[in-house]
């Protein structure tokens, strides 16, 4: 899926070399957008076409993603467009987790949204207008399921913030959703051999989702968008 509407425009992307955040990149890419992308990952960069911008920093230290986001803002002249696809899943049972386990997940899935989120739209601000989606889960609108907790309370609270930001930064032109995948066949489940693989959605449909929730941000408003895969169920 192209669109025209992103030629010339620039986004960053966290988690952008692997999975959903890689796909979408891909695709932002050829559609003529200018594309940087953060992670922790610096071996999976090469896989990356040339014309993607990379910059390796870990999104959970302030320090990291305050140098990160200003060499894009140097390097790019503005960030129009900003997308939270870094995450972890992780799960274990609630006896088995300890504090540590519990901050990894937090520190990846909720904190890291926030700071880099937080940097961005300080420059958005600013100008008076910026384009802003948060990946989350379906695990952040439906019930729980063992072993989960840790997961399933990061993802609620990225839901939750991506709804107070878009009723915070609005009056300052800047638009924010968020986007809630259901189970998505990513290196993760391909590792672990996850059953039912077959029926899982693929990283290049969330990033057409994606795509298609940032134009429809520049021309109306998509605040939260949920993309169950067919064998799940509402619950």
């Amino acid at each position: 899926m192209v669109f025209n509407e992103f030629k010339g425009k620039s986004i960053l992307i966290t988690g952008g070399s692997s999975g959903i955040g890689r796909a979408l990149a891909l695709k932002m890419e050829a559609s003529g957008a200018l594309v940087w992308v953060i992670s922790v990952n610096r071996e999976e960069f090469r896989e990356l076409p040339p014309a993607i911008h990379c910059l390796e920093a870990d999104i959970r230290e302030e320090e990291q993603v305050v140098s990160a986001v200003r060499r894009v803002r140097e390097g790019a002249g503005r960030i129009d467009m900003l997308v939270n696809a870094a995450g972890v899943s992780l799960w274990k049972e609630l006896t088995e987790m300890d504090a540590a386990f519990w901050d990894l997940v937090f520190d990846v899935n909720v904190k890291g949204t926030f700071l880099v989120t937080r940097e961005v739209a300080r420059d958005m601000i600013n100008r008076g207008s910026g384009l802003i989606i948060n990946v989350a889960s379906m695990s952040g609108l439906k019930s729980g399921m063992p072993g989960a907790s840790a997961y399933m309370a990061s993802k609620w609270a990225v839901v939750g913030l991506s709804r107070n930001l878009h009723l915070e930064l609005k009056k300052h032109g800047i638009r924010v959703g968020c986007i809630c995948p259901g189970s998505t066949l990513t290196d993760i489940h391909k590792k672990a051999n996850t059953p039912m693989q077959e029926e899982m959605m693929e990283p290049g449909d969330i990033a057409d989702s994606i795509m298609f929730m940032l134009a429809a941000q520049g021309k109306g408003h998509v605040q939260l968008l949920a993309q169950p895969a067919f064998f799940e169920e509402w619950k």
